[in-house]
C-alpha cells in the first residue's frame, strides 16, 4: 500500500470577494524503496542549492538597499 507525506497546504480565492477559501493539504507520494529514495537525493541537493542561491540574491539585495532583515 502506498504512503503519502504532507508537504504544504494550498488554498484557492473566491473569485468574488477575494478571500481564501479552506486550505487543502498536499501530499507526494512517499518513496517505496531504499533504491527509489536513493533516486531522489540529487534532487533534492539540486533543489536546495537553487534555494539557497535565490534566498542569498534576497539577502545580498536587501543589505544593498539597507534593509535589515
Amino acid at each position: 500500500m502506498a504512503q503519502f507525506i504532507q508537504v504544504g497546504v494550498t488554498a484557492l480565492r473566491d473569485p468574488v470577494t477575494g478571500e481564501m477559501l479552506p486550505a487543502v493539504p498536499l501530499y507526494i507520494q512517499a518513496p517505496e524503496t531504499d533504491a527509489e529514495q536513493k533516486e531522489l537525493e540529487p534532487l533534492a541537493d539540486g533543489i536546495a542549492h537553487l534555494l539557497a542561491l535565490r534566498m542569498k540574491q534576497y539577502i545580498d539585495g536587501c543589505k544593498a538597499q539597507g534593509i535589515t532583515i
